[in-house]
């Protein structure tokens, strides 16, 4: 990639419209947030060279987890230097308060989640993805009596642009006093009325709802976010984590400001990228290929094996078109060709790519 990722991008010398990765907005190009990123490295220099234990918070830093506090409605938050790092510093916080006996976790969960989950010490079971039926199987083979269980999942699988059955497993950790993680870096900004994710969206709220997210997708930044209590957070910021990571960097903390006020107070946005999500997927059905009837700006579909949607992906590229061929956790053995719109993409670049489809599909 030789330029700003964005509806049309440069990749290895030649332009492409793009519809790939996760800038659902475009935020990673906006001037103001762009502007506050270059102004903060003036003023306090590129990091701190510390650790946020020692002298690495700065007013930045203090500003970025009030802003987020107030953006999903919690008492507090925190950031940390990566959305990586938020999924597993929340479950070792989920552990220092003693909140659970073993983990249960969505065998299609990111990365980060399943090492969040080995980190803690405790045993880890898998479930199907997306499975009520296998993880209460797994519940009657693994858990013991009196045991409390952590389930951990994803709130929205990146892939198929699934959210996960979030009621179905917070009536399960009610039964057996248990709490639920999710890892909603996929949904949070571009999903629920007031685009605070997965819990919104599903319309979820309970003491037992736990989650991490990220800012280098719908909000244009970089770096990761736990909204939560008082009492969670403080064992967030108390942990290994953040005591022994060094401070972020200042150009990341002042853009996820910015992010974070953009995407707030401009509801328009969301409503746009839902707009253009049913747009493309009014265009992909015309093509045979359907999809969930929802405001999700992803189409995944399999087109013969690995080797046929890698030669449609290279196709459509000589017509100048990216998309994804994802190879991926959750795209099975052969992978699939993925989409991804934007809320700054036109119907004349959805409808060019449609046109192509047409041309390239077998």
């Amino acid at each position: 990639m030789e330029s700003a990722a964005g509806t049309e991008t440069m990749i290895n010398g030649k332009k492409y419209l793009y519809f790939a990765g996760t800038g659902y907005f475009q935020l990673n190009t906006n001037k103001e947030l762009l502007e506050a990123a270059a102004k903060a490295t003036m003023k306090y220099g590129t990091g701190s060279s510390t650790s946020r234990s020692i002298t690495g918070t700065n007013p930045l830093i203090l500003e970025i987890e009030k802003k987020a506090a107030e953006y999903f409605g919690t008492e507090d938050a925190v950031y940390l230097p990566s959305g990586y790092l938020s999924n597993i510093a929340g479950m070792a916080a989920l552990k220092e308060l003693d909140l659970f006996d073993l983990v249960f976790i969505d065998e299609d969960s990111h990365y980060c989640n399943y090492e969040g989950a080995v980190l803690t010490g405790k045993p880890v079971v898998k479930f199907k993805n997306r499975n009520v039926a296998d993880l209460k199987l797994k519940f009657e083979k693994s858990l013991r009596k009196g045991e409390r269980p952590l389930i951990a999942s994803d709130g929205l699988f990146p892939i198929w642009a699934k959210p996960a059955p979030l009621k179905d497993y917070l009536e399960i950790a009610e039964k057996y006093n248990g709490v639920l993680w999710i890892d909603d870096a996929h949904g949070v900004g571009i999903i629920g009325e007031k685009g605070r994710g997965t819990y919104e969206y599903l319309g979820l709220e309970s003491e037992r709802l736990f989650m991490g997210a990220t800012l280098s997708k719908a909000f244009g930044a970089y770096g990761g976010v736990v909204p939560a209590s008082f009492e969670f957070i403080e064992k967030i910021k108390t942990g290994s984590v953040v005591t022994g990571s060094s401070s972020p960097m200042n150009a990341a903390v002042a853009a996820g400001i910015k992010g974070l006020e953009l995407v707030k107070n401009h509801p328009e946005m969301r409503e746009k990228l839902w707009e253009n999500a049913g747009y493309l997927k009014k265009g992909m059905k015309s093509l045979g290929i359907s999809s969930d009837e929802n405001c999700l700006p992803v189409v995944s579909f399999v087109a013969g094996n690995s080797s046929s949607m890698k030669k449609i992906h290279l196709e459509l590229m000589d017509e100048g078109i990216y998309i994804q061929y994802a190879d991926y956790r959750g795209s099975g053995n052969n992978g699939v060709l993925r989409i991804v719109v934007f809320s700054t993409h036109t119907k004349d670049q959805i409808d060019f790519l449609i046109e192509k489809l047409r041309k390239v599909l077998p």
